[in-house]
């Protein structure tokens, strides 16, 4: 009965211990130069936003991701909802990574990635502008928030990392009460 104990207990912290330290992983970013019409073109939607909301990181995709909710304030392309949610690439430049600043605006340019979902990048284009600031970068030829109607909220993804975390939390337990058990009817006999 030791044994056991001892074997599951090593286990246990084997586990979290593998769960808990992700290795590093080695990205490099370099992004296509591209100008403003380029950038219009290839994206599958513009738009110009205020960030509402900042999800947690999560893995989702090609890599770990971050979600953002937006106000839509002007949109250009694809985007026919006054809020909208995206996936932005998480991370440091070094991995294409970006990050929004919550109440700041900014114009968007996103990609549907292999789940459609929308994802945007370092190398997308994305920046900080107020809505008269992104009439005169990607031009007049947008649809004002009035004229959109609803919502494209979607709720966050689970981040992976959470339920490793909740799972070697849970068998840490387990083994603690067994082992608990274990010495309590020692003590009996």
């Amino acid at each position: 009965m030791k044994r056991y104990i001892s074997v599951l207990l090593l286990l246990s912290l084997v586990m979290v211990g593998l769960f808990s330290f992700s290795p590093d992983r080695a990205f490099a970013c370099s992004c296509v130069a591209k100008n403003t019409q380029e950038r219009l073109d290839d994206a599958a939607a513009v738009f110009v936003g205020k960030v509402i909301h900042k999800g947690l990181p999560s893995m989702w995709g090609s890599g770990e991701t971050r979600e953002y909710a937006f106000d839509v304030q002007r949109a250009w392309k694809g985007v026919s909802t006054k809020r909208i949610t995206i996936q932005a690439l998480a991370g440091g430049s070094e991995s294409c990574g970006i990050s929004f600043s919550k109440n700041q605006s900014y114009i968007i340019f996103a990609h549907y990635d292999e789940k459609r979902m929308l994802q945007t990048n370092l190398c997308s284009g994305n920046v900080q502008a107020s809505v008269d600031e992104s009439a005169a970068i990607l031009g007049t030829a947008a649809m004002e928030a009035d004229a959109l109607s609803g919502s494209a909220y979607g709720g966050s993804m689970p981040s992976l990392n959470l339920f490793l975390y909740v799972s070697a939390l849970i068998l840490v337990a387990a083994a603690s009460i067994m082992a608990w058990r274990a010495i309590q009817r020692k003590r009996r006999l």
